[in-house]
């Protein structure tokens, strides 16, 4: 009996060993982050590489690697992480994981993190944004291409989603193809653009809007990117379900297969009028100080970035999507351990005495709450927005300074990109990152 309760707890220790980064590393990370240490954020994230992330969440752990790179000005380091990620992420949407969703006594977090539709458009964006700072052109021209595909592709297998499509991912490949000569392409993303600017009404990002001056073929463009705050981070939350209204999840339930009628109907018997306690995900917003940022070269007039891309709404959005299919998955596997549990109890008060039925009945009670987790995994590092300032210049070197700005209007902090090349009819991007 003793070798069998030691097995039970080690199935449970790794069954509840894939749930990802826990809150408390999240906020160490976070810490490092908002001092403007990315250094030591990336060296923390490294050394949790198997504790926290393990090889289910392979995936997350390359990205919140490549944000830390990215802030940092590493776009080799960045572009070989996301790389990695992006090779994870086609894999596992290469194969089939739904049988594991429903696999009785485990919860979403054993299987793979596969990242959603806002994560995926944000790997493209930044892989593209890092071709950018390093002037390979063709490379963010292909990278464009992916991000047009996967979220046309998206948009029309999902006509009705409200965040079907990413605006600032379409607006950034539009700039991409100008970049390269493909005015069709880019004008086909523009539009796409400013379609979901306009459908997404609950997001607080716009359109940019661009001033162009009237001697703009004369000079050249910096285009300076802000990654500004802290994604909303995903927490577990509970609630309490009337049994007469989740019963559904016995119907075509295949995991009840081997289960008689009879024990199934006596359950609902006993259960009826009562209730069951499940968890779901939900993402709660995390605070940060700087509200916008403004641009000016070589000292002249500063120019307020503007928001372009809400990235904690679309984090939101895009759950709120998903929430249907997590809570029926929540729901029959919370009423299948149920029913599985009775069952089992039965058969050991049937074999071995009322005592042992007692004793497996809390076994099975006891996994089965402790497995049943909501899937708070996510790409944690990801900033709440991104901001973006276009400056015409004339062609030559100039000294760029971004102010990160308060609510209040007070100036928490500033950064000076020094010696910065613009060349006649060109884009120069330049990106910038904070936390706090």
């Amino acid at each position: 009996m003793k070798a069998r309760f030691a097995l039970l707890i080690i199935a449970l220790s790794v069954l509840t060993a894939c749930a990802g980064p826990s809150l408390r590393y999240k906020k160490d990370v976070f810490s490092k982050m908002d001092e403007g240490r990315f250094d030591k954020a990336q060296t923390l994230i490294e050394e949790n590489k198997s504790k926290s992330y393990g090889d289910k969440n392979a995936v997350l752990y390359y990205l919140d690697l490549s944000s830390q790179q990215m802030a940092r000005r590493d776009s080799a380091g960045a572009l070989s992480s996301l790389s990695a990620a992006g090779e994870i992420t086609e894999s596992l949407y290469a194969k089939s994981i739904s049988a594991s969703l429903g696999t009785l006594m485990i919860n979403d977090n054993t299987v793979a993190y596969v990242p959603p539709l806002f994560e995926r458009a944000m790997l493209h964006l930044n892989s593209a944004v890092n071709y950018l700072y390093e002037g390979e052109e063709n490379s963010a021209l292909v990278e464009a291409n992916r991000i047009v595909f996967m979220l046309d592709r998206n948009r029309e297998d999902h006509p009705k989603d409200l965040y079907n499509d990413d605006a600032f991912a379409q607006y950034l490949a539009s700039m991409i193809y100008e970049d390269n000569g493909k005015v069709s392409d880019a004008r086909i993303s523009r539009q796409n653009a400013k379609n979901a600017y306009e459908r997404q009404a609950g997001s607080s990002a716009s359109m940019p809007q661009i001033d162009l001056p009237s001697d703009y073929q004369e000079k050249g463009e910096a285009v300076i990117l802000h990654y500004n705050g802290k994604a909303p981070i995903k927490i577990s939350k509970s609630v309490m379900l009337a049994w007469n209204d989740i019963w559904f999840a016995v119907e075509d339930n295949s995991d009840l297969a081997s289960t008689s009628q009879g024990l199934i109907n006596a359950v609902y018997a006993g259960a009826f009028g009562r209730s069951i306690t499940v968890s779901f995900p939900e993402f709660q917003d995390m605070p940060y100080k700087i509200k916008y940022s403004e641009v000016s070269a070589d000292g002249g007039t500063p120019v307020r970035t503007q928001l372009v891309s809400d990235v904690a709404w679309q984090a939101k959005a895009d759950l709120s999507q998903s929430m249907k299919g997590i809570y029926t998955r929540t729901v029959i596997r919370a009423v299948t351990k149920y029913i599985l549990s009775v069952q089992a109890r039965h058969i050991a008060e049937k074999n071995w005495g009322e005592d042992m039925g007692f004793i497996v009945g809390s076994i099975m009670s006891i996994l089965s709450n402790a497995t049943e987790v909501a899937d708070t995994r996510s790409w944690f590092t990801l900033p709440a927005q991104i901001r973006m300032a276009n400056l015409f210049l004339a062609p030559g070197i100039h000294n760029i300074k971004i102010k990160f700005i308060s609510a209040q209007g007070h100036t928490i902090d500033e950064y000076l990109f020094e010696n910065v090349q613009i060349i006649k009819g060109k884009r120069t991007y330049l990106h910038t990152r904070t936390s706090r």
